[in-house]
Order: structure tokens, then C-alpha cells, then sequence
């Protein structure tokens, strides 16, 4: 038997406040998470992301450039080879 468990909820029953890398190549599936960890304003507590975007999802050029803009709100990009790989560097850790 295999347990799903979402990531707020995994982070949650873990007792995890703070990630120091999270590095997301799901093939397409990274849209999904990214845009749910903005939603819940769990973005934050992410250190790193290294993100590799998939250029084969429906608007997957819109998505990601959304996607970008949210995270510079609380990250700064160390670097991006669109459709690659990019990272985001977390600016302050609030409080």
C-alpha cells in the first residue's frame, strides 16, 4: 500500500519550517506544485528552488513566467537557461 500525502500536509507532519533545496524536475507536474506553494504562501520557507520548466504543458511559457514573477517577490534568480534549468535564492528570511 502506497500513501499520498500533499505537501502541506507532509510539511506539516513533519514539523519542516524551513528547506534549504528544493529541487523540482516532475515533467510538467512542476506547474501544479510551484503554483500551489505560491497559493499557500509556502514559498518562503524555501531556501533554494531549482527548477527545471517543461516547455510541453499547455501554456507552459505563461505559467512559468507567472510562476517567475511571484517567486521574485521573495526570491532572486541566480540563474536561468529558459526551459532548463533555474534556480531562486530566497532574498530574507522574514520575521
Amino acid at each position: 500500500m502506497v500513501k499520498l500525502t500533499g505537501i502541506a500536509e507532509f510539511l506539516e507532519e513533519e514539523g519542516i519550517g524551513q528547506i534549504d533545496l528544493m529541487k523540482i524536475n516532475i515533467e510538467g507536474g512542476e506547474y501544479d506544485l510551484l503554483e500551489f506553494l505560491i497559493e499557500r504562501g509556502l514559498t518562503y520557507r524555501i531556501h533554494d528552488l531549482q527548477i527545471q520548466f517543461h516547455d510541453f504543458v499547455d501554456e507552459a511559457e505563461r505559467r512559468m513566467y507567472a510562476i517567475q514573477q511571484h517567486l521574485a517577490r521573495t526570491h532572486y534568480q541566480t540563474y536561468a537557461y529558459e526551459f532548463v534549468w533555474e534556480n531562486w535564492r530566497l532574498k530574507a528570511v522574514p520575521g
